[in-house]
């Protein structure tokens, strides 16, 4: 976000830091604008708590700050916790937490909007005054402000009203290097950053703004604080329904992974099959490569081409126009009683009332492409012979 003005809470109100030290243009919560403010607030009960956990969901950073803190506090519901993240990966997260009791939340006003708006704890706008390494106080006739930084990010901030008996600047500065010493840091009092007026507040709120925007994400208000929770919530019903549609992605991928394996077994056995087949029926010394082609081919040498082909059909017409005189049939020829089919040819088996007749038919079906040869011939008891001929086709 891009901040262009910047605003202290009051007790009459939100007041431009611009303005704040003239007499003239003190902006009052109608002057904030609807958008691009940091709007720095005295929260009193804010606290700062380093985490490191084994995971890295808000939401079960804040369940597990709870826990923590259950036992220090009487109502742990009336406490909102603001988790800010320093780093995030699969091992986990770390950062720092920010509590505040939950009523002291501003929430929009009649005139106010803290839609577009940063709202940060006052001590937080004094990070740039050390370069996010050090201590810093501010103090003005209203509040006293002190915090330490580490790495730019915050490890204890304290805000209280400023009174005449609190010893100043130089008691908060003690009260700021005993803090430190419990935190495992030695600073000296010298190095602590000090400052009262309200240019320098802006001045370090600018600036901290520009050189540390990750604190941007620190924000401090109720309409900020549901936006988080409901951003949060959708990532993780997002989060879920992307869990189980790759879920769902990889049992249906594992699912054409084995009708792919399937398959791919079944094409190889229906492969070696078709080679076995080839090789039984044409010899187991034929090479196969394409089994049905090559077996196509082979047939088709079998079976010959055009007009020459040796078939069944026409070895019978052979015999018709032997056996027929025109388109009736010889009357003195034989009678066929058995036809043995053999591929090149035909053996025949019949009977006739004369030699004569046999010899007729063995002249007509000589010739055409085939040879005739008869064979055995015998005398059949009631007269006449049963004679057999065989029809080869002529080799020339």
């Amino acid at each position: 976000m891009q901040i262009s003005t910047y605003f202290v809470k009051r007790p009459e109100g939100w007041r431009s830091l611009m303005y704040a030290e003239s007499s003239v243009g003190k902006s009052s919560a109608d002057n904030v604008p609807s958008g691009g403010a940091l709007l720095l607030y005295p929260f009193r009960t804010a606290s700062i708590h380093p985490f490191s956990f084994p995971f890295r969901s808000a939401q079960d950073v804040r369940n597990a700050l709870s826990l923590k803190f259950r036992l220090l506090l009487s109502g742990e519901e009336d406490v909102e916790i603001v988790p800010l993240f320093s780093s995030r990966s699969k091992g986990g997260s770390e950062g720092i937490s920010l509590c505040v009791w939950r009523n002291e939340i501003p929430v929009d006003g009649t005139a106010l909007s803290l839609q577009n708006n940063v709202v940060w704890p006052l001590p937080l706008a004094l990070a740039s005054r050390v370069n996010g390494n050090g201590g810093a106080v501010f103090r003005d006739d209203l509040y006293c402000a002190s915090a330490l930084f580490r790495n730019g990010l915050p490890v204890f901030i304290r805000c209280r009203a400023s009174g005449s008996d609190d010893g100043g600047i130089e008691a908060e500065v003690r009260r700021l290097v005993e803090c430190a010493a419990a935190f495992g840091s030695d600073i000296v009092p010298t190095s602590i950053w000090v400052g009262s007026k309200s240019q320098e507040l802006l001045d370090a709120a600018r600036e901290t703004a520009q050189q540390f925007p990750r604190l941007l994400d620190l924000n401090i208000s109720r309409a900020a604080l549901a936006a988080s929770l409901a951003r949060e919530r959708t990532a993780r019903m997002l989060l879920r329904f992307l869990g189980w549609a790759a879920a769902t992605g990889f049992f249906f991928s594992a699912i054409q992974l084995t009708l792919s394996y399937h398959l791919r077994s079944s094409i190889e056995t229906y492969a070696h099959e078709s080679v076995a087949l080839y090789r039984s029926v044409f010899g187991q010394s034929e090479r196969a490569v394409d089994p049905l082609s090559q077996a196509r081919g082979k047939l088709l040498e079998l079976r010959g081409q055009g007009r020459t082909e040796n078939t069944l059909s026409r070895v019978l017409s052979h015999l018709g126009r032997a056996w027929l005189d025109g388109d009736a049939r010889r009357t003195d020829y034989p009678v066929l009683e058995q036809l043995r089919y053999t591929g090149d040819g035909a053996d025949i088996t019949g009977t006739a009332e004369k030699m004569e007749a046999i010899q007729n038919l063995r002249s007509n079906a000589d010739g055409g492409g085939y040879r005739a040869t008869l064979g055995d011939i015998q005398q059949i008891p009631g007269g006449g012979l049963r004679f057999t001929l065989s029809l080869r086709r002529d080799a020339q």
